[in-house]
C-alpha cells in the first residue's frame, strides 16, 4: 500500500462506501443491469484461465469469473471491501494493493485482465496500462470499463473537455450520500495509452441497459437507453 500522503483517490470514499455498496451493487440497475452485462460480454471463455481482477470491491465480478471456471487474483486498495470480497468468495485469492502503482506479481503472470468502473480512479493510464501489459501474458486479454468520456463531459461540465482533471459527484444511491472524486479525461486519453502499452484494440462497447433494468426503473431506463453512460473495451496484447 501507499504511505498516508500518497493514498489512492477514492479511498476514503470506499471505505464510507463498502458496507452498503456490497449489499446494493449485486442487484443496482446500474450496476447489475447496465455496466456489468457489457462489460463481461467483452469476456472471452475464462475457464482454465489466470486472471486479475483489478480493483475487485466486493467480489461481484470475482465471484462470477471463479464460477465461470478461471483462477482469479482480486485486487484493491479498501481493506473494507477486501473484508466482503473474501466473504463472497472465499476459495479466490485477495489482495490489499495500490493497482495504480507497480503491481507485487511476476511478469507475464496472467491470462487476462477484468476491472469494472475502477481505472477512472488513476491518473497516469500510460503507467497503468503498461504495468498491465507486464503482468499479461502474451496473447493476454484485457477487458475493462470506464466513465463515457461524452457522458463525463455533459455531467461535469468541465472548462475544457480535453484536459485529465479529478472531479466529484456525491453518490446518494448506496444510503447515505458520500462525495467520491475520480478523474475525467477525454477519450484520446483514454485509447492512446492502451495503444502506445502494446494493446491491440479490440472492441469497445458504449453501455445499454438491459430488460430487467426497465422493469426495476422504467424512467431511467428510457433516458440510458438513448445516453452514453459507460464505455467498454477489450484489448489484446500485441507485445511484451
Amino acid at each position: 500500500m501507499s504511505d498516508d500522503g500518497d493514498l489512492p483517490l477514492a479511498l476514503d470514499a470506499y471505505e464510507q462506501l463498502a458496507d452498503s455498496y456490497a449489499e446494493r451493487a449485486p442487484t443496482k440497475p446500474f450496476n447489475a443491469d447496465l455496466e456489468r452485462p457489457t462489460t463481461q460480454g467483452l469476456l472471452p471463455d475464462v475457464s482454465g484461465m489466470n486472471v486479475l481482477d483489478a480493483g475487485c470491491g466486493p467480489g461481484i465480478t470475482t465471484e462470477h469469473l471463479l464460477n465461470e471456471g478461471a483462477e482469479v487474483t482480486g485486487i484493491d486498495a479498501s481493506k473494507a471491501m477486501l473484508s466482503h470480497s473474501r466473504e463472497r468468495v472465499p476459495n479466490a485469492d485477495f489482495l490489499r494493493c495500490d493497482f495504480g502503482k507497480e503491481l507485487p506479481f511476476e511478469s507475464e503472470r496472467f491470462d487476462l485482465v477484468y476491472s469494472s468502473l475502477a481505472f477512472d480512479y488513476v491518473e497516469d493510464w500510460k503507467s497503468l496500462f503498461s504495468e498491465l501489459a507486464r503482468v499479461l501474458r502474451a496473447d493476454g486479454v484485457l477487458v475493462f470499463s470506464s466513465g463515457h468520456p461524452i457522458a463525463d463531459y455533459f455531467y461535469f461540465d468541465p472548462e475544457n473537455y480535453f484536459e485529465t482533471e479529478v472531479v466529484s459527484a456525491v453518490w446518494a444511491g448506496f444510503g447515505d450520500p458520500v462525495e467520491v472524486p475520480t478523474y475525467r479525461r477525454p477519450l484520446a486519453a483514454i485509447l492512446n495509452p492502451l495503444l502506445e502499452s502494446g494493446f491491440r484494440l479490440d472492441r469497445i462497447e458504449e453501455s445499454q441497459p438491459t430488460e430487467t433494468f426497465r422493469e426495476k426503473d422504467p424512467e431511467t431506463f428510457a433516458r440510458v437507453s438513448r445516453e452514453p453512460t459507460f464505455l467498454s473495451v477489450r484489448a489484446v496484447m500485441t507485445a511484451n
